[in-house]
């Protein structure tokens, strides 16, 4: 693996962790290297901001070259701050977790990663040492891709890098009771791996009418109250994408209490 950059590092943990829970193999294995991972990025201002520029870019789609070319070298000037030793001083933190090769199936995905690496590494170079094709042709890369409509980089790949809310889920949500997790548990996070964001609404809205249909047909005098608090509550509920994943998960735990 050439390059030690926040993008594989991220690609690799997720993957394990993936393997792990689908084939119920080596799980507590494959948490701890997940939570250790995330442990040692949100403990660095540096990888905290590689996580988030990488990000941006694998997932942005602008179609205007001179939108597409601002977006780039804002999130690129976000490393003005730092020196090439005190990034490579962080990304050393990383390689523990390069636990295995990438497969072929995620080169073009690696490819993606190690440009914006070298564009970023390149920009804080010394002017006599900045390698102007280098740059150049990652830069190109980078904006190509930008450019281009968005799908899935790999679509034909079997497992695909989960993202770090995905990632909080699987360690927060589910840690302590993983082994006692039954088929509807493991179907719901299977679900939110592979949901789009319609799918990931749709999801919600089902999960609302069901708790309240079940709700509903409770008519306990001493509970009543606190029953119709909890179906306003589940009522004024709406899709927000940094909430969907913990909302279904506490609608899918409060029906299971119910039933």
């Amino acid at each position: 693996m050439k390059n030690t950059n926040i993008g594989i590092a991220n690609l690799v943990v997720s993957k394990k962790l993936k393997d792990s829970y689908f084939n119920n193999n080596l799980i507590e294995e494959s948490k701890k290297l997940t939570t250790d991972f995330f442990d040692v990025v949100k403990n660095s201002p540096i990888l905290q901001l590689e996580f988030k520029v990488f990000n941006n870019i694998e997932n942005k789609h602008i179609e205007d070259d001179l939108m597409a070319t601002r977006y780039l070298d804002n999130n690129i000037k976000l490393f003005e701050v730092y020196t090439i030793e005190e990034i490579d001083a962080e990304r050393e933190k990383l390689k523990g977790f390069l636990t295995e090769e990438v497969n072929s199936q995620d080169q073009e995905r690696v490819n993606l990663y190690n440009a914006i690496d070298e564009l970023i590494t390149e920009s804080l170079n010394d002017y006599d040492k900045v390698d102007v094709d280098g740059i150049h042709e990652s830069f190109l890369f980078i904006l190509n891709h930008i450019k281009a409509p968005r799908k899935k980089l790999i679509e034909s790949a079997d497992v695909e890098p989960i993202n770090e809310d995905v990632i909080e889920i699987a360690i927060n949500k589910f840690n302590e009771k993983y082994d006692t997790l039954n088929e509807d548990d493991k179907n719901l996070l299977k679900l939110l791996i592979k949901s789009s964001d319609e799918e990931k609404q749709e999801l919600l809205e089902t999960y609302k009418t069901e708790n309240l249909t079940i709700l509903e047909s409770v008519h306990k005098d001493s509970i009543e109250e606190k029953i119709l608090k909890t179906i306003q509550k589940i009522r004024e509920m709406k899709y927000n994408k940094t909430t969907v994943h913990d909302d279904i998960i506490g609608l899918h735990e409060l029906k299971k209490g119910l039933l």
